[in-house]
C-alpha cells in the first residue's frame, strides 16, 4: 500500500511493521519496493535491546533478514541515533536511485530519552550530470547510426523526462521500446515513435533489435530478463550506449560502446543540446519509423481482436472490456498477470500518471498499491485489474480501503488456478497440460464474491461476454463511494510463457 501511495505520489513513503514476524511478512513488499526502485521508509519494532543476545520471542537478527532487498537497514542504540538514523534513511531513500531503507527501532529506544531538538536535515544530493565527454562520444555515436533505436526504462519517468526522451526520439528518428516489465509510462502509449514494451526474453529482445545499429538504453538494467531464452538479447554488432543513474548497471551484463552515469533528465538535455537541430536524414527516418510503427500496432490489435471469439470469456475478451472502460485520465493498476497480456494491444491512450504495473515479482502487490495510489490522488478513478491467484496474497487491503471509503474499482480475472505457472510449465516442457500439483484453484472451488464482500467491498459476477459493458459501468458507478469489485469467470488458456531449458 506504501509502495503504491510513492508511486502515485511521487513522494516517500512509510511502512510500520511489527516486531521480526513483522519484518518477515513485509519481505516480498520490500522486494517489489526495491526492484520498481520506490522510495520507501519501513520502520520495524524491535525487542529491549539487552534481550537480543538470548533470541527473545518477537525479536531477532532483523537488519540481517532485510540486508539483501533494502537499499540500506539502521538499528540505532539510543535515542540520539535515532534522530540521526531516520534522517539518515530518509536522505538514503529519496536519493537516486531510490528505493526501501528499513529503520529497526528497540523498544528502549523508543521509550528512552531524545535530544531537545531534532537538526534540520541537509539538503539532497544535487542531481548528478553526466560526463560532459561521454555526452559528447554518446551523441557522435547516435548521430552517425544508420539505424537508432532508444529503449527508455522506468528511470526516465521517475526522473520527469517523458517528454525529453520524446524530444530525442525526434530528433533521431528513432523508434522507443520500453523496457521488459516496466512499471510506469517512459512515452506516451499513443506517440508515433513508441513502439512498445520488450518481452522479458532474450529471444524476443534480440528480434526486435535486429533492424539497428545503435542501441540507447536509458533508466533501466540492460537487461532484466524473465527466464531462459536461446542465445544473447544484443544482437551481433550493435553498439550499446547505456545512460542510468546508478553506476552499477551500467556494464554489469552488458558492457556498452559508451557508459554514461547521471540523472536521465540530464542526460537526455545534455544529448539533446550536443545534437543540435534534426537534419533531413533523420526526418526522413522518422517517417519511415512512424509508418512501420502504426503497422505493427494494427497487427497486433487484429491479433488481440482475433482472440476475442470462443466460447465463455476469453482472456482478451476481459482486457477488451477494461480497455474500453477506462478514460484517459483513470489510473490502471495492473497484476492481472495473464488475463491483461492483451490489453496493452487494445489500450493505447496511457500516459504518465495513468499506469503502473508490477515489476518486483512478488505476487499480490496490485490491490494494496491501488488503494494507496487512490488515497494518494483523491481526485482520480483508479481501476486495480488483478488475478484470483494474485489477489489472495493482499485482499485484505480490501478491508482497508473499506475501512477509509477509499474509491476504487477492482476487476479479477477469475480463471480458477495459477494460469502464469501453467503457461510457463508449458513453455519449459513443450506440454499444455500435465499433471502438475498446485495450479488449480477450484477443488474446491473459492468463492471470491464472498471473500470480497466479507472485507467490506461491494461485488458482482459475471459470466458472459455479452454483460462485460454493462458490468464495467456499473464498476465504476458503484465504486464511488468505497471500494467496488468485479469478479469476471474468464475461460480458455494463455499463450505460452518462455522457452526449454538447454
Amino acid at each position: 500500500m506504501a509502495d503504491g501511495y510513492a508511486q502515485a505520489s511521487g513522494q516517500l513513503a512509510v511502512a510500520n511493521v511489527h516486531v521480526q514476524p513483522g519484518i518477515a511478512n513485509a519481505l516480498s513488499g520490500i522486494l517489489n519496493a526495491a526492484r520498481t526502485r520506490v522510495p520507501l521508509l519501513v520502520t520495524v519494532g524491535q525487542q529491549v535491546s539487552g534481550l537480543l543476545a538470548t533470541e527473545p520471542f518477537l525479536g531477532g537478527d532483523v537488519l540481517g533478514m532485510a540486508r539483501p532487498l533494502a537499499k540500506a537497514v539502521f538499528e540505532p542504540t539510543t535515542g540520539e541515533a535515532l534522530g540521526h538514523d531516520v534522517r539518515a534513511a530518509i536522505d538514503i531513500a529519496l536519493t537516486p536511485p531510490r528505493g526501501p531503507v528499513v529503520l529497526s527501532i528497540p523498544l528502549d529506544v523508543q521509550a528512552g530519552s531524545a535530544p531537545a531538538g531534532a537538526d534540520a536535515r541537509d539538503p539532497l544530493p544535487a542531481t548528478r550530470e553526466p560526463a560532459p565527454d561521454r555526452v559528447q562520444a554518446a551523441a557522435r555515436l547516435l548521430e552517425q547510426a544508420r539505424s537508432p533505436v532508444l529503449i527508455a526504462g522506468d528511470g526516465v519517468a521517475d526522473a520527469h523526462a517523458v517528454s525529453a526522451l520524446g524530444h530525442l526520439a525526434e530528433r533521431l528518428g528513432a523508434p522507443v521500446f520500453g523496457e521488459p516489465m516496466a512499471a510506469r509510462v517512459a512515452l506516451a502509449w499513443n506517440h508515433p515513435l513508441w513502439a512498445g514494451q520488450l518481452q522479458p526474453f532474450g529471444d524476443e529482445i534480440r528480434r526486435a533489435l535486429e533492424p539497428h545499429d545503435v542501441a540507447f538504453a536509458i533508466g533501466m538494467p540492460v537487461f532484466r530478463l524473465f527466464g531462459h531464452s536461446p542465445g544473447a538479447p544484443l544482437p551481433e554488432g550493435i553498439r550499446l550506449v547505456h545512460a542510468e543513474v546508478d553506476p552499477h548497471e551500467v556494464g554489469k551484463n552488458h558492457r556498452p560502446q559508451v557508459g554514461l552515469v547521471g540523472d536521465p533528465g540530464r542526460t537526455l538535455r545534455s544529448l539533446l543540446e550536443a545534437l543540435g537541430p534534426r537534419d533531413a536524414a533523420s526526418a526522413d527516418r522518422s517517417r519511415v519509423v512512424r509508418r512501420q510503427i502504426a503497422e505493427r500496432r494494427r497487427r497486433a490489435r487484429r491479433a488481440a481482436v482475433a482472440q476475442l471469439g470462443g466460447p465463455g470469456i476469453p482472456p482478451a475478451a476481459f482486457a477488451s472490456a477494461v480497455a474500453s472502460s477506462v478514460g484517459p485520465n483513470d489510473l490502471v493498476v495492473d497484476e492481472a498477470v495473464t488475463s491483461g497480456r492483451a490489453l496493452r494491444a487494445l489500450i493505447c491512450s496511457r500516459r504518465p500518471g495513468t499506469w503502473l504495473a508490477h515489476r518486483g515479482s512478488a505476487l499480490g502487490w496490485g490491490l494494496p498499491a491501488a488503494v494507496g495510489a487512490a488515497m494518494a490522488r483523491p481526485g482520480q478513478r483508479v481501476m486495480s485489474l488483478h488475478g484470483d491467484g494474485g489477489l489472495l496474497f493482499g485482499i485484505s487491503a480490501l478491508w482497508t480501503a473499506a475501512r477509509e471509503r477509499t474509491p476504487l474499482a477492482l476487476a479479477v480475472a477469475d480463471n480458477r488456478g495459477y494460469e502464469i505457472l501453467r503457461a510457463g510449465l508449458e513453455g519449459l516442457t513443450g506440454s499444455a497440460e500435465a499433471e502438475w500439483p498446485g495450479l488449480r484453484l477450484d477443488e474446491p472451488e473459492l468463492d471470491l464474491p464472498g471473500l470480497i464482500r466479507a472485507h467490506g467491498a461491494t461485488v458482482e459476477q459475471v459470466d458472459h461476454k455479452g454483460a462485460l459493458g454493462d458490468a464495467f459501468s456499473d464498476l465504476w458507478e458503484r465504486s464511488v463511494d468505497g471500494p467496488a469489485a468485479l469478479v469476471v469467470r474468464v475461460s480458455g488458456r494463455t499463450p505460452r510463457v518462455g522457452h526449454p531449458l538447454p
